[in-house]
């Protein structure tokens, strides 16, 4: 273990508040000589996930957010892997990096392979969060060209095929959230217009709940270039993973921290943390994470 991990790691153990900046600048400043042990730390909890299901638990996700940002492709397996784990476990390991996160870090860490993103979006015992993840990031790398854009519509275009028929198989379709309603929106990111009248279809069959994904919404977005989505895409905070602090500021609201006291540091503008409390929000009510999703299809779902 070398010296100046030593001296990060107890920093970024544990959730705090205020948020570790300076050890997050120091981490920044030698990234090359920790990058090996912040993928061995995904190692480590992809192996065994209970040290990250201990409260306030932080350092595998400074792991993926630190790794994201620098673009380590060594990380990407890792994190790939961790998605496989089941949906309890997925859940109290990410908490709500699952939707904020994830799979923005999948698509920064991508080395062009879309083997990994395939397997963990086909695992049907995985969590439909991790799935949705896997999918969002092929997305956002195929956009971002960090993989190629024509396997990826190949590879969710069967995907959706096959999905479509788990649903219409299924005799409470709809009742939850379904992959299929995930992947339609990302589908209509990647600009995939030959795949409009198959969309419609589902639509039209009622097989994508259009409280999550507006069909009009969805045929607008699809016939829109690849190139105005990913502008889009980012202008909304759901590009690659490129400033730290911005997607660590929410944490302390959302696990009832004092809030976060943010100086000016040119990394990113930061949103206004958000307080959590979901008594107050309707199961139709626009969710509180800023995703834009109806809350029973986004935090509400888990």
């Amino acid at each position: 273990m070398s010296e100046i991990w030593s001296a990060l790691r107890p920093q970024l153990e544990q959730l705090s508040s205020p948020l570790p900046l300076a050890a997050l600048r120091q981490a920044e400043a030698h990234r090359d000589e920790i990058a090996p042990d912040l993928i061995a730390e995904l190692l480590l909890i992809a192996a065994d996930p209970a040290p990250a299901q201990a409260e306030g638990y932080v350092l595998h996700l400074y792991a993926m957010l630190l790794l994201a940002r620098w673009r380590d492709s060594r990380a990407y397996r890792p994190l790939a892997e961790l998605g496989h784990l089941d949906e309890a476990t997925v859940d109290s390991v990410f908490g709500q990096l699952v939707h904020d996160s994830y799979g923005r870090a999948l698509a920064s860490c991508c080395d062009g392979d879309i083997a990994p993103l395939a397997d963990l979006a086909n695992d049907e015992e995985a969590s439909v969060w991790a799935r949705g993840a896997a999918v969002e990031a092929l997305t956002l790398a195929a956009l971002e060209g960090r993989t190629a854009r024509g396997p990826a519509i190949d590879f969710l275009a069967d995907l959706g095929a096959r999905e479509a028929q788990l649903v219409k198989d299924k005799p409470d379709a709809g009742a939850e959230l379904e992959l299929l309603d995930i992947l339609v929106s990302h589908l209509a990111d990647l600009g995939a217009a030959e795949l409009l009248p198959t969309v419609r279809e589902w639509f039209a069959a009622r097989l994508v709940d259009d409280s999550y994904a507006d069909p009009d919404d969805i045929a607008a977005d699809i016939q829109r270039s690849p190139a105005d989505n990913l502008a889009r895409l980012r202008e909304a905070g759901r590009g690659l993973i490129d400033d730290v602090v911005r997607e660590t500021a929410l944490w302390p609201a959302f696990h009832h921290l004092p809030p976060v006291a943010l100086p000016p540091i040119p990394l990113g503008t930061l949103r206004e943390p958000i307080k959590r409390d979901e008594a107050k929000v309707g199961r139709n009510d626009p969710c509180p994470c800023g995703s834009g999703r109806k809350y029973k299809k986004c935090h509400g779902a888990t």
